[in-house]
């Protein structure tokens, strides 16, 4: 049957019993008698026999050839700086990223600590791969041996193969004291307790251990939840949870202008209503004409890389892109829907009507006659995929949510909210208004969480009901005591000002082509979004 070699039990297994050994197995007769029982554990890579003795030890066998020889020739196909110093020149990633035509590089996997395991979190196709592709350029870059950097895309593995890998895959040598970087691809895509598996790899493997990690995902709820199990396995770096989304308008800007136009400082988080920050926005202001414009083409096609080099070239949003945001959205963040594609759809575009008003889930159900649940459970999966996000009403004087109220909500990148009129024109696009608060959203959330990336899975961005229960868009307790209201008005603004201006805030209005700064103390301000967007995000 080929060779055998012992292996430390599995934690995690699925069972299938028998009382006799397999005829199959024949090397293994000559120790029939002291077998009682025998249990199989299978994997898609791995087979392995499970014996209990007489005397009652375990002992675990793997059954060469095949199944390993199978994952060591898929890393083999993965991993082709091996093997090949040209390798980037081949990889389909890299390649497209050399002919968009954009520099964008996120720069998410920088300043790496040796011996650290780092959790890379973001929605599909925002570049998580690619952003493990060019750290192994870096990496080699730097002088790290190519068969120190394991990359495995390991969506739809078992938890156990991940132990496999590790421990009883072949793997090319490393020089002696070097250690390895694995990099694993949509870790929480992986069937069974995977978090137990890396937990206990850290915990007992000294190779491992010693390595540097990156797991990605896709998944929310599964990358919190396996946050606890690592917790004390992960190493004493700071900044060991990372964050991939949608470039903010600050990078868009750069991508679709020459390399060689400056760009302004960003304003600080606390410093957006201040001397300063007027003077800032004065200086923008001989490029309102070009600002305005690429504000707009940024609430057209978002933030995606694929969609950024369209819009660079001068295209259309490719439909194949959009046909890839639905299957992600459908087979991925619905994957247990349980409801047709055109009524997930129907429900996705009723939900994105709520953008600028109270998502109302039971009115939201009324109207595609579906329960109330249904609504909510689609909610929590596109939350739990990256594509949209929750502002709380706040409460009272805490920065917390406050309880039995209806939270506002907000795609993730105009695309997502977008999809159902990119797919059937039939159906409502949304308002660049609309685009505009929710785009201003999306620059707060990028910006606070680029500085205190924890906070990713917290409540942080609220919005206020007024006691007149006029409503302001978003106050956040990072923002420095100023509120921010997505008013996209290209005239008189002033008398939209009297709610923020009744408030404990000072306010911004964030117009279309209005700027005025004019007012003193606290009162509220006049500001192109396109300018506001370009200081405060990434």
């Amino acid at each position: 049957m080929g060779g055998m070699m012992s292996l430390r039990p599995p934690r995690t297994r699925r069972r299938a019993t028998s009382t006799r050994p397999n005829e199959d197995w024949r090397g293994l007769r000559g120790h029939e008698r002291g077998i009682v029982g025998i249990r199989f554990y299978r994997s898609r890579r791995l087979k392995s026999i499970h014996f209990r003795w007489v005397g009652g030890k375990n002992v675990y066998f793997c059954v060469m050839g095949t199944k390993l020889g199978q994952l060591a020739q898929e890393l083999a196909t993965q991993n082709p700086w091996w093997r090949d110093p040209r390798w980037r020149t081949r990889d389909l990633d890299l390649l497209e990223v050399e002919n968009s035509g954009l520099s964008y590089r996120s720069g998410v996997l920088g300043d790496l600590s040796s011996g650290c395991l780092y959790l890379l979190r973001g929605p599909r196709r925002v570049g998580k791969t690619v952003a493990i592709k060019q750290l192994v350029e870096d990496l080699i870059t730097a002088g790290v041996p190519p068969t120190a950097i394991v990359r495995a895309a390991v969506d739809g593995w078992s938890a156990r193969d991940l132990r496999s890998l590790t421990q009883n895959t072949a793997l090319p040598r490393v020089p002696s004291g070097q250690p390895r970087y694995w990099l694993l691809d949509e870790v929480t895509s992986v069937t069974g307790d995977w978090a137990t598996q890396v937990k206990w790899m850290r915990d007992n493997d000294s190779e491992f251990r010693s390595s540097t990690v990156v797991l990605t995902s896709s998944n929310a709820t599964g990358l919190t939840e396996a946050s606890g199990q690592l917790a004390g396995r992960r190493g004493g770096a700071s900044n060991l949870d990372r964050t991939l989304m949608p470039m903010g308008f600050r990078t868009f800007v750069q991508q679709m202008q020459s390399p060689e136009t400056p760009l302004q400082p960003q304003l600080p988080l606390t410093g957006l209503h201040s001397p300063a920050a007027a003077a800032a926005y004065q200086d923008l202001l001989p490029r309102l004409g070009d600002m305005v414009p690429l504000w707009e083409q940024y609430l057209s096609s978002g933030g995606y890389p694929l969609a950024v080099a369209a819009a660079h070239q001068g295209r259309q949003i490719p439909g194949g892109f959009v046909e890839d945001i639905f299957n992600i959205v459908a087979n991925d963040a619905f994957v247990a829907s349980r409801l047709g594609a055109a009524k997930e759809m129907a429900l996705l575009e009723r939900l994105w009507e709520t953008i600028s008003s109270f998502a109302n889930m039971t009115k939201v159900a009324d109207d595609l006659d579906i329960r109330t649940d249904a609504v909510t459970r689609h909610v929590e999966y596109l939350r739990d995929s990256y594509l949209l996000w929750q502002c709380p009403q706040k409460d009272g004087r805490m920065w917390a949510g406050r309880p039995k109220t209806q939270d506002k909500i907000y795609a993730v990148d105009p695309i997502v909210a977008r999809l159902p009129h990119l797919r059937n024109a039939g159906r409502q696009d949304i308002d660049p208004t609309v685009l505009s608060e929710m785009q201003l959203g999306n620059a707060i959330r990028r910006r606070v969480v680029a500085e205190q990336p924890h906070l990713l899975s917290d409540d942080f961005l609220f919005h206020k009901r007024t006691p007149s229960r006029k409503e302001i868009d978003f106050v956040c307790d990072h923002l420095g005591g100023v509120a921010i209201e997505g008013k996209y008005t290209e005239g008189s603004w002033r008398s939209e000002a009297a709610t923020v201006n009744a408030s404990e805030w000072a306010g911004i209005l964030a117009t279309r082509n209005v700027l005025d700064t004019s007012a003193g103390g606290d009162r509220a301000w006049a500001v192109p979004a396109a300018f506001l967007a370009f200081l405060l995000d990434t």
